[in-house]
């Protein structure tokens, strides 16, 4: 038979779940479906990473109108099946407020049809406009390849001797198809000539055949859109082959990673390669950055970071703008609201127009085994 005491007890243990179920009602819950581990968990990891630590930031400061902000991590490993179970998930078991991610381009174009089609909104980390086609509910943080192309073909063109490139692009991602396919565009419009298109797949590693015949072509410079472990294996092979110094090494977004520096080792030196972040800036949001992230995870922030915590910034500003008790709705309406996010990527400043953002861009070079700004 129980005693006073036990029912005093056994009291008190509901009245402190009741309260915590409480706390958690007024949590603000979201979902981050990243690719933490596979292919692309160089990228999703770090997204993750720097997610929470923009999270942790705020809620330290007391969360979003009173209310902490709770996310809660997803991995869906780079497959899309597993990006759609983890988006129904989402929306339903989690009931997410808002969901960021997922990492690629492919994962978001599959799960982006499930989102609006349950009315609910994602921030997807895909810079390729194509994932807006699903319909309303896909938000986007990162800018369209448009801006980075041609800021590096003119950079190119003005800054180097290079009129004559080769393009080697992987073919397995539409994203870094869109890479190549705008700078290619922008670099023949600028007046520089495209001698070669040259496929890779993600699975590839032996890249000899390729450095073989890309020596053999009257080539000033190749241009590289593949990630940064299969680019710097694809720089290293071409200098092994004898490609000459004077050939210049371009790369996209996909190529700035301390990945690819370590992997290329001095064959890294001196490529030139568009990016949205270089550590050491001298902007207050920039530098508090950079001391955080080396003090939680004792390293360098790439530009994988930078962009996971610029896109934290974007989720916070849309869930304070959306006001106190928000819906998944009133989120979505305040995205479309948000303008001049302070971001440490890019001119630091993120804004869009009807869900196209725009913060720039930066052209950097390897110098003495790291990537500075271009001069």
């Amino acid at each position: 038979m129980p005693t006073l005491r036990s029912k005093k007890s056994a009291g008190a243990l509901l009245l402190a779940c009741a309260a915590f179920a409480a706390h958690a009602a007024d949590d603000i819950t979201v979902v981050s479906i990243q690719a933490m581990t596979g292919p692309a968990s160089f990228a999703g990891a770090v997204f993750q990473q720097a997610i929470q630590l923009a999270v942790d930031e705020a809620n330290a400061k007391g969360g979003i109108h009173g209310s902490k902000v709770n996310v809660i991590e997803r991995d869906n490993a780079g497959d899309k099946g597993q990006a759609i179970n983890l988006a129904n998930q989402a929306i339903g078991r989690d009931r997410a407020l808002l969901v960021l991610g997922p990492t690629t381009t492919a994962d978001t174009l599959a799960a982006a049809p499930v989102f609006n089609e349950k009315r609910t909104p994602f921030i997807g980390f895909a810079g390729s406009d194509a994932i807006l086609k699903a319909g309303p509910w896909t938000l986007k943080f990162r800018q369209g390849t448009d801006v980075d192309g041609p800021l590096l073909a003119k950079h190119v063109l003005e800054k180097t001797p290079a009129r004559k490139v080769a393009l080697v692009f992987d073919r397995t991602n539409e994203a870094l198809i869109e890479f190549k396919n705008v700078f290619r565009d922008a670099f023949k419009a600028g007046g520089g000539t495209v001698v070669a298109e040259e496929a890779v797949v993600s699975s590839d590693s032996n890249f000899l055949p390729l450095a073989t015949k890309l020596k053999a072509m009257d080539v000033d410079a190749v241009y590289l859109t593949s990630y940064a472990e299969q680019s710097a294996n694809i720089v290293r092979q071409l200098r092994q082959a004898g490609l000459p110094e004077k050939v210049r090494i371009l790369g996209s977004l996909a190529v700035v990673s301390p990945k690819f520096l370590s992997v290329a080792g001095k064959a890294a030196e001196g490529v030139i390669a568009i990016s949205d972040y270089v550590p050491g800036m001298e902007r207050p949001l920039n530098k508090s950055f950079d001391a955080a992230w080396r003090a939680r995870y004792k390293s360098e922030p790439d530009s994988y970071a930078a962009t996971g915590y610029s896109q934290a910034q974007v989720v916070l500003a849309t869930l304070k703008e959306a006001g106190p008790n928000p819906t998944r709705e009133k989120v979505r309406d305040a995205y479309m609201r948000l303008r001049d996010v302070p971001v440490v990527v890019g001119s630091g400043s993120w804004t869009h127009t009807d869900r196209h953002p725009r913060y720039g861009a930066l052209v950097l070079v390897v110098k003495d085994g790291k990537f500075t700004l271009a001069p």
